[in-house]
């Protein structure tokens, strides 16, 4: 007794030319990621937390009695957390802040800085929570964590990744 059993390998050919496709040009999946990244980093914000959960370092008692604070670290007006976005060029994705002053205070924030001085500019004095001062000496600014790459990311866009080809090559069926 013998069985003869043809295989048709043309699907998988399709199946296969429409992988290469993807995965040669990425543009798409790399949006979806974006996307997700995008999504999860904007939650951490919200929530004040670095990528790895942790809570942001409290407003200072000088800055809250100035009164003009709403809702925490890095919101009092929210244009820099707002102008977090992503951009997609050929296989490359960047995750990052828009414009060159949002980009300076993220990296301000994100590091830290050391005390400083603050002089007037435009004034003789300075006037910060009922104080009038010539100069400040700034204790500097907490270290506070905006973006990071933490496992939970990477398991993010892993499954991306997965569920962006699985519907690529459920079309070709």
């Amino acid at each position: 007794m013998q069985f003869e059993i043809e295989f048709d390998t043309s699907h998988l050919d399709h199946i296969l030319e429409a992988a290469r496709r993807e995965i040669a040009t990425p543009e798409e999946m790399l949006g979806s990621i974006g996307e997700s990244l995008l999504r999860v980093n904007r939650k951490r914000h919200e929530k004040g937390v670095d990528p790895e959960g942790k809570a942001w370092k409290p407003l200072s008692t000088m800055t809250l009695a100035e009164g003009k604070r709403k809702g925490g670290p890095l919101k009092k007006t929210g244009r820099m957390l707002a102008s977090l976005n992503y951009q997609v060029s050929a296989n490359t994705l960047i995750l990052g802040f828009d414009g060159a002053r949002d980009a300076k205070l993220a990296a301000i924030h994100h590091g830290g800085t050391d005390p400083y001085v603050i002089r007037p500019r435009n004034k003789q004095a300075l006037a910060f929570g009922g104080i009038v001062r010539r100069r400040v000496n700034h204790p500097g600014l907490p270290k506070r964590e905006l973006l990071g790459f933490p496992e939970s990311d990477k398991n993010l866009v892993e499954h991306v990744t997965i569920d962006h080809l699985t519907r690529v090559l459920n079309r070709v069926r």
